[in-house]
């Protein structure tokens, strides 16, 4: 097992994740330590984007809204004029039991409207088999036309990159930029990444695996739906 740190993680960052690899990490603990993270994965996103006229989109899975991307929006709020913000309901398997092959419908999602689009970014608590992060994308960009398509983890297995690439055209995947704290290469005979994020994330945070987080709406969500309808 070999984990690398990005040129982002600095001794507390590492501390950060190490709160998130520790399975005795509590629910509460993990959630807070999520927060942080985006928070600081915020700050690395606004030092490499220009602040002037920047329209910023941002999208995330139901289970990091509250979190890591809730710490995200708290930073690139402060900074940036116009940030939209979707969410997605996914519900990944693998058809026919066939663990190499996943797929991940959107069961759901809560899209904010937006005009041209400068910086898309797709985060999410980790990026391993990338199927989530695309099916995503790809329903994002039909209505979305970003000129940079930033995608951004606390934790990334080291294959993801290519993947990911390797599911779109070159005219999508030029746009594309990586953001990380840590990078790992190992993962276990049921495709967790080690150490990663400690785990399965929906537990991790407190749901009672993935249909219970897909029966839950967000507040970040259920905040923001309501300053548009008034």
């Amino acid at each position: 097992m070999t984990r690398t740190y990005s040129e982002f993680a600095n001794e507390s960052i590492k501390v950060l994740l190490n709160t998130l690899a520790d399975e005795s990490s509590a629910p509460e603990l993990y959630r807070t330590t999520m927060v942080k993270l985006g928070m600081a994965l915020g700050d690395v996103i606004l030092a490499q984007i220009s602040h002037e006229q920047c329209n910023v989109y941002l999208a995330c899975t139901v289970e990091d809204a509250d979190f890591l991307a809730k710490g995200m929006l708290l930073r690139l709020e402060k900074q940036l004029p116009n940030v939209a913000f979707a969410c997605f309901w996914n519900q990944r398997f693998s058809p026919f039991e066939v663990e190499d092959i996943t797929v991940a419908p959107i069961l759901r999602k809560y899209q904010e409207p937006s005009s041209a689009v400068n910086y898309l970014i797709i985060v999410k608590s980790i990026i391993s088999g990338a199927c989530v992060v695309k099916t995503n994308l790809i329903n994002l960009i039909q209505n979305i036309k970003p000129e940079n398509i930033f995608i951004v983890a606390p934790v990334i297995y080291h294959k993801a990159e290519e993947k990911l690439r390797n599911a779109f055209e070159q005219s999508t995947y030029d746009k594309f930029r990586f953001f990380y704290f840590a990078k790992d290469n190992q993962r276990t005979s049921k495709g967790e990444v080690i150490p990663g994020i400690g785990g399965s994330v929906y537990e991790r945070l407190g749901f009672q695996g993935q249909d219970d987080k897909n029966r839950h709406t967000p507040e970040i969500v259920k905040s923001r739906r309501k300053l548009i309808s008034v």
